[in-house]
C-alpha cells in the first residue's frame, strides 16, 4: 500500500515539476515586440502558384480554345525584415533568393503540337506590408495580419528545346507585375533575441507573356496568384 502512495506521490511531483518547468519557460520568455525592435527572419520559403490564364493566341489562328499555361512551384531562401513602429504595428519587407519556376502549355496537342515544355523564368516579388500584432509586448506568442503591395520582376526568361523546336519559339517576354499582398503569420518568442515563425501569403501577380514563333507573336495573360509560405528563425535586434 505504501508502495503504491510513493508511487502516485512520484508521479504527482513529476507532473508539478513538468507543469513548473512549462511555466518558468513561459514567463522567461513572454518577450514580446515592442516598439522600436528590428526583427530579421531568415527561413524556408514556397512559391505556390494558384494560376489561372486567357487561352493561348497566335498572330496566325487567333485564340487557341482549350489552351492554357501553368506555372510551377518553386522554394528558396527567404528573408524578412520587420520593424515595430509601436508595440502592435510593425513594417515589414519580405525579401528571396531568386525563385524559378517552369512555363508548361496545355492543351496544344489538340491542335498538332508536341510541346508543354514552354520554358522558365526566374522571378523576384519583394513585399512591403503593414502588420498589426495581437496581444501585448509581453506576450511569448503574437499572432498577426496584414496587407500591403507587392512588385514582381520577371527576368533570366528563357524557351524549352522543345517550344524552340516545334514551335520556332523566342524572344520571350513578361511584363513585371504590382499588385495587393495579403498576409498572416506568428512569432513565437523563445527568449530575448531568438523568434519562431511561420507565415503565409496571398499575392496578386498579373503578367502578359509573349514570344516569337512560325505561327507569328503568341500572347497570354496570367494571373499567377500564389499562396507564398515561410517557416523561419528571427533575431530581434
Amino acid at each position: 500500500m505504501s508502495n503504491t502512495i510513493d508511487t502516485r506521490k512520484k508521479g504527482t511531483s513529476k507532473k508539478l515539476a513538468a507543469a513548473s518547468c512549462l511555466a518558468l519557460f513561459l514567463s522567461s520568455s513572454a518577450f514580446g515586440h515592442e516598439a522600436g525592435d528590428l526583427i530579421l527572419r531568415v527561413g524556408a520559403i514556397s512559391v505556390e502558384p494558384d494560376e489561372s490564364s486567357s487561352v493561348i493566341s497566335t498572330a496566325s489562328t487567333g485564340p487557341l480554345a482549350g489552351t492554357e499555361v501553368g506555372v510551377g512551384n518553386s522554394t528558396q531562401l527567404g528573408l524578412n525584415f520587420v520593424y515595430m513602429a509601436t508595440d502592435s504595428l510593425g513594417v515589414e519587407l519580405l525579401a528571396a533568393t531568386p525563385f524559378e519556376h517552369d512555363l508548361t502549355a496545355k492543351g496544344m496537342d489538340q491542335y498538332g503540337f508536341a510541346t508543354t515544355d514552354l520554358g522558365s523564368t526566374h522571378q523576384l516579388p519583394p513585399t512591403l506590408t503593414l502588420n498589426y500584432f495581437f496581444g501585448s509586448s509581453k506576450s511569448a506568442i503574437r499572432p498577426y495580419l496584414g496587407a500591403g503591395v507587392n512588385y514582381t520582376s520577371f527576368f533570366d526568361k528563357s524557351l524549352s528545346s522543345q517550344a524552340q523546336s516545334e514551335l520556332g519559339a523566342s524572344s520571350l517576354d513578361l511584363d513585371n507585375s504590382w499588385g495587393v499582398a495579403y498576409r498572416a503569420g506568428i512569432d513565437w518568442n523563445l527568449n530575448d533575441n531568438w523568434i519562431l515563425n511561420a507565415s503565409a501569403w496571398n499575392i496578386d501577380i498579373d503578367t502578359d507573356a509573349s514570344f516569337n514563333s512560325a505561327l507569328g507573336e503568341v500572347q497570354v495573360d496570367a494571373d499567377v496568384d500564389p499562396w507564398v509560405y515561410m517557416i523561419s528563425l528571427g533575431y530581434r535586434f
